[in-house]
């Protein structure tokens, strides 16, 4: 009887229990993991300018040019890479980068010039960059759009603890061990995170990827910015990074010309920023249900710049902690709402969207040295510093109002 009203009346019947979801927490773990030995590497050099300056009798603005290159690789070797992940495989591009990674962290180690360290961190740039962005594009490919923006917060706790911990070891391995022991240490770390990845990921058995050619990536490239929504995001995540990252490769040399301390300090300073994208990604599902996006880039830039300007002041260095703790939470409330939104741009060439993506921000690492060394040798620091606190208030404020998001808070 009950078969029989079902017949007749489909819409009385009991709906089909949905499949079992299967959980992305291990594979968020475990590409965390990858993101950690890539993010280590990132900033490596930031607290040892002053150090690398003595070994190789260069100036710190000539120093100050490896993380520039390192940035600058990093972004140019992104439209090829995004397109062999999606045609290789995203897993696979991963453990590739970072065997790649780990070889060329320990030619940096064993690199007896400036020009020969230079050329091998950016090479570093180039395979670091098959690694994060590849990774969140395969969390787009597995987390639903309702909960991907505290997916990828999640994913990112770990590739911060590694940027922290890669800035604050730098400056203590170095004092301690030896600069070149900085490199031997993250090429031990790329190592063995591409053993971990090669054992525990497996690629989707349903995944369709076509051929590498170059008309495919340029046709790839096509669908992503047939988004009227990319050619606005991609220009705004340039601005961001050449504001909030062109300060670190200075950090250094400001505190040790303020109070006199080395590159233990200057490490724990800049390790700040990586603490406080920790803090957000601890909380990214609970500020998404409070503020919703648009709030959150808003309040970004507004932390940012309230960092920034209270840097200016000549504080005791170990207020700089602080201080980059509230850039680093600021810049993620801003920037992990530009990582959503990009998921979403082509979900069809995902991959391909999240190296633009990428390539953005890391053109914005490259100029922002630059910027920033100019403005020190003409304006001096403080003013420097206020013209990149009202440009990180400002590039806020403008993405809160003129990207069209839809809050994901509850109503």
């Amino acid at each position: 009887m009950p078969r029989l009203l079902c017949l007749l009346s489909p819409g009385m019947a009991e709906a089909a229990p949905a499949p079992p979801q299967v959980s992305i927490r291990p594979l968020i773990l475990v590409l965390g993991v990858c993101g950690f030995a890539s993010t280590f590497t990132m900033r490596l050099v930031d607290p040892i300018v002053p150090t690398l300056a003595g070994e190789y009798g260069r100036s710190i603005p000539q120093i100050a040019m490896i993380a520039t290159a390192f940035s600058f690789s990093y972004a140019l070797g992104q439209p090829f890479l995004g397109p062999i992940a999606d045609s290789a495989g995203k897993v696979r591009t991963i453990v590739v980068c970072l065997m790649l990674l780990g070889l060329f962290s320990v030619l940096s180690a064993f690199a007896p010039s400036f020009e020969l360290l230079t050329l091998a961190r950016s090479i570093t740039g180039v395979v670091a960059g098959g690694i994060i962005p590849v990774a969140m594009a395969a969390i787009g490919d597995r987390a639903p759009v309702a909960g991907r923006q505290a997916a990828l917060g999640h994913f990112m706790v770990l590739t911060l603890v590694g940027q922290m911990s890669g800035a604050a070891c730098s400056g203590f391995v170095a004092d301690y061990l030896g600069w070149r022991s900085v490199f031997f240490m993250a090429a031990m770390l790329a190592l063995l995170a591409a053993l971990l990845a090669q054992v525990a990921l497996k690629p989707r058995p349903d995944a369709q990827r076509k051929p590498l050619s170059l008309k495919g990536a340029l046709a790839g490239y096509g669908v992503v910015f047939s988004n009227p929504r990319s050619r606005l995001l991609y220009g705004l995540v340039v601005l961001e990074g050449s504001l909030v990252f062109g300060l670190p490769p200075y950090v250094a040399a400001i505190l040790a010309q303020r109070s006199g301390v080395g590159a233990s300090e200057a490490g724990l300073a800049i390790a700040g920023m990586g603490l406080g994208g920790l803090i957000y990604g601890l909380a990214t599902a609970q500020l998404v249900g409070w503020l919703g996006q648009r709030r959150m880039m808003i309040a970004g830039g507004l932390c940012m710049a309230a960092a920034m300007l209270i840097f200016t002041l000549p504080l005791p260095w170990w207020t700089a902690i602080a201080l980059f703790i509230l850039q680093g939470f600021g810049f993620f409330l801003l920037h992990g709402t530009y990582q959503a939104l990009a998921t979403e741009l082509s979900p069809s060439v995902r991959g391909s969207a999240m190296a633009l993506f990428a390539c953005s921000l890391f053109l914005g690492h490259a100029i922002g040295p630059l910027v920033v060394g100019f403005g020190l040798s003409v304006i001096g620091m403080p003013a420097t510093l206020v013209c990149l606190a009202v440009g990180t208030a400002l590039v806020g404020y403008v993405s809160g109002n003129v990207l069209k998001v839809e809050d994901q808070r509850p109503r």
